[in-house]
């Protein structure tokens, strides 16, 4: 099962090769620049650090230096459009119109409940409050997910308190019960942490807000056990949640297809993640 991951591996080193991108052994590049198209402008750069991809511990650099960083995908592919009209992005993702949408990276969601709140890949904000939040992966999702592990932390289950049910949202509740008793399980779907930006999008008081789970598609066993999960979790879920589904691919194919979009920018994208 990690055949299709090595070999998603194997394309971005190749990429970093034929661009002269130095690496280390584990795929992680020397330099934070030279995993991304342009430079991270402050806003950016604050933003970000308000998760983890930015912080090393005692046995990784920090995931964004990853080639297969999901991050540096998010940023290569979103932060072009951060000071511009994002319309081609948003008729790309299935979104509509988007004049005077903003684009933020790693923005917190707030449930109302201890610790940290999740938070969304990218957040998409339109002037009237309506309110997309992107779920990313590159090739996070060809890995299994673990088993004998506690899927959600106990502060989801405040003494017995179904606090999605308390948002109105009785079905995510039923299907976080099921996960936690092991009644559910999923194998390279994330649902946890899909079922938590679902409660901090029902506290956001954004109308009819939006979940889209964006991934980059890779041939191999695990795409239709992955591609049936994601189905399954939107027969629970839908329409009590606005969980919408899309791949890296379509969105390309979307920017591709349209006018007016950067030549350098969708030549890059081509050469590193689309050839």
């Amino acid at each position: 099962m990690a055949s299709s991951r090595a070999d998603l591996k194997r394309k971005q080193r190749r990429w970093a090769d034929a661009h002269g991108v130095r690496y280390e052994a584990r795929g992680y590049v020397t330099e934070l620049a030279a995993n991304l198209r342009e430079p991270l402008t402050p806003g950016a750069l604050a933003e970000l650090t308000r998760g983890s991809e930015l912080t090393a511990t005692p046995t990784r650099p920090p995931r964004i230096l990853s080639l297969t960083s999901s991050a540096a995908l998010v940023v290569n592919v979103f932060g072009h459009w951060r000071e511009r009209d994002a319309t081609p992005l948003l008729a790309a993702l299935g979104l509509g119109a988007g004049r005077g949408v903003s684009l933020r990276f790693e923005e917190p969601l707030p449930t109302g409940l201890a610790g940290d709140p999740p938070l969304a890949d990218v957040a998409l904000r339109w002037p009237n409050g309506q309110l997309v939040a992107v779920e990313s992966k590159f090739s996070e999702w060809l890995v299994r997910r673990p088993r004998n592990k506690s899927v959600l932390k106990e502060k989801y289950f405040p003494r017995g308190e179904p606090v999605w049910s308390a948002a109105g949202l009785p079905r995510c509740q039923t299907l976080a019960d099921d996960l936690q008793a092991g009644r559910e399980r999923f194998t390279f779907l994330h649902v946890a942490q899909l079922l938590k930006q679902a409660l901090g999008l029902a506290k956001s008081g954004a109308p009819q807000p939006v979940l889209l789970y964006l991934y980059y598609d890779w041939p191999g066993s695990e795409a239709a056990a992955h591609r049936a999960e994601l189905e399954r979790v939107r027969a629970l879920v839908v329409p009590e949640i606005d969980l919408r589904v899309t791949t890296y691919q379509v969105v390309y194919r979307g920017l591709a297809a349209a006018a007016n979009v950067d030549r350098d920018y969708l030549g890059y994208l081509a050469g590193r993640y689309f050839a």
